[in-house]
């Protein structure tokens, strides 16, 4: 960025800007640093209009749980404004079936018996299962929830029931994107937002080791480092191991080579390499992706940033090279519901084999 950029923080169900106290005082030296306020309002997208009417212009987007949905939302109603975009610790998908009647007890407890009741029970499963007993976290957490009104829980969570399904927007999110999740995040999982990072076609996925869903609180070092990276304000190495510790995972030039002869291991290094590839293959489950792909082949693989040897791989469907590059057979099938190709062609393909003689050989087919 050329200039002086503008960050929206936008905070949580219940959260207020304390939970981003770490992260404004991280990017304040280097960006012009708002936080929304959603206590008066009961929609996402009156949220999200709100959010982009804290300033004029571009806006980098940085949303945690409820905020990340807002966060979405604004790229819907102007994607032309968010310059990049970060979520945090959410979820995409509309209202779960029983998700209304148990958000109900949350609203009928606030009221009923106040909102230190509410807190006792709502905050525990919020964070790391080892910290539940941790008072110099929790005591914090309490505090902003009692500045809270149950009038204001009401309203958050009326939105949150209404929510629109984000999912379907995911693949038409042309900024640079951030995915952000800790890895013990009970309520908001890491397999959710690995899938949310395939979706997204310029995702990067990030995980902060022992937190759980409220990271900008529990972590928030790690939190704040990787923003800076992702915005370009800090640039640190990963470690030497490659251990997810708030930094963007690598993306290894190198296959990890075979202990098994002829059987390519689907380790972690060969996982790091094909992971344009399989995040390609995983955005085929989307019907508008699937389009794309029939309509320019190239130019939907060129949204993933599959080098020119990865192309090559996909669009002659070279399948064992494929997997060679790092491509998970459970992920490029996906290609089949596009370009229609039996299992067992595959297999011939990696066994090198005529697919006639694969079954002869192999499965013992006439």
């Amino acid at each position: 960025m050329s200039k002086r950029p503008t960050i929206v923080l936008l905070p949580g169900l219940l959260c207020d800007a304390s939970t981003w106290d770490t992260q404004r005082k991280a990017l304040k030296p280097h960006a012009d640093v708002r936080i929304g306020d959603f206590t008066q309002l009961d929609s996402i997208e009156g949220m999200a209009r709100s959010a982009l009417a804290l300033a004029d212009g571009p806006l980098v987007a940085v949303g945690h749980s409820m905020g990340a949905r807002v966060a979405m939302e604004m790229v819907r109603l102007a994607p032309e404004r968010i310059e990049k975009l970060v979520l945090i610790d959410t979820g995409i998908d509309p209202r779960r079936e029983g998700e209304e009647e148990k958000r109900q007890e949350l609203v009928d407890l606030a009221f009923a018996e106040g909102m230190g009741a509410l807190a006792d029970k709502w905050l525990p499963p919020m964070v790391h299962l080892d910290r539940v007993g941790d008072e110099a976290l929790l005591a914090p957490l309490k505090a902003m929830v009692l500045r809270a009104s149950p009038e204001q829980h009401e309203r958050q969570i009326r939105a949150l029931l209404n929510r629109p399904n984000a999912r379907t927007g995911l693949a038409q999110i042309a900024c640079p994107t951030l995915v952000m999740v800790g890895r013990q995040d009970r309520w908001s999982p890491l397999a959710q937002h690995e899938e949310m990072a395939a979706l997204i076609p310029n995702a990067t996925l990030v995980v902060i080791e022992d937190s759980g869903h409220m990271s900008p609180v529990e972590q928030p070092e790690q939190v704040s480092q990787a923003l800076l990276r992702f915005l370009g304000f800090e640039n640190k190495n990963d470690d030497a191991d490659g251990v997810a510790t708030g930094k963007e995972k690598p993306m290894g030039d190198e296959t990890a080579p075979d202990r098994i002869p002829d059987t390519p291991l689907f380790d972690r290094k060969r996982s790091l390499r094909g992971y344009r590839i399989n995040k390609m293959a995983m955005g085929l489950g989307d019907p508008a992706n699937r389009e794309a792909f029939r309509n320019d082949e190239g130019a939907y693989l060129d949204r993933f940033g599959l080098t020119s040897e990865e192309k090559q791989a996909v669009m002659t469907r070279n399948w064992q090279e494929m997997v060679r590059l790092g491509g998970n057979l459970f992920f490029i099938l996906k290609i089949s519901a596009v370009d229609p190709v039996r299992i067992t062609e595959i297999g011939a393909h990696q066994a090198g084999m005529d697919h006639a003689d694969f079954l002869r050989d192999r499965l013992g087919k006439k």
